[in-house]
């Protein structure tokens, strides 16, 4: 009888719990489009540099996301993430398919006040290209300072 109680409750707590919305961190597939904008806007840069003809990244895809590390934190006063992990992509070349595994990447995302969107937060670059603020590990709650300049971009 004892166990039934313990079970029903814990059955209980666990559908409140659930139901009260208590999700810890972004959802997966806003992290794997918020890459895939990161991606597309980097590699966008370099294929510019190295054919200055071409004006547009060939059609690609992003999968096998993995989260190996995320805290949480603020930017400019809203709820955001630092997230690490990896993904694989794959380019579709004209002439051949371009695929690799394993790509580290590193992102912040944050949540914005109606709690609806989320944006891309990138820290300003300075004149020689490395962020205004640079911290010596992961970040945490104190440690973005307040003088940091973002950049953000809405994530669809």
């Amino acid at each position: 009888m004892l166990r039934k109680i313990l079970a029903m409750t814990l059955v209980f707590a666990l559908t409140t719990l659930t139901a009260c919305g208590v999700a810890v961190g972004p959802p997966h597939d806003l992290v794997e489009r918020a890459i895939a904008l990161q991606f597309s806007q980097t590699e966008t840069e370099l294929l510019q540099v190295l054919d200055p003809g071409t004006t547009q990244l060939p059609p690609f895809t992003i999968d096998r996301v993995k989260i190996t590390n995320q805290k949480s934190l603020k930017i400019d006063d809203l709820r955001s993430y630092y997230l690490q992990g990896t993904y694989d992509f794959r380019l579709e070349f004209r002439d051949r398919p371009l695929s690799q595994r394993d790509n580290p990447f590193e992102i912040y995302l944050q949540r914005q006040v109606e709690g609806k969107t989320w944006r891309l937060a990138r820290r300003q670059l300075n004149q020689t290209g490395t962020p205004t603020d640079t911290p010596t590990d992961t970040p945490t709650d104190t440690q973005i300072d307040t003088q940091t300049t973002w950049t953000t971009q809405l994530v669809l």
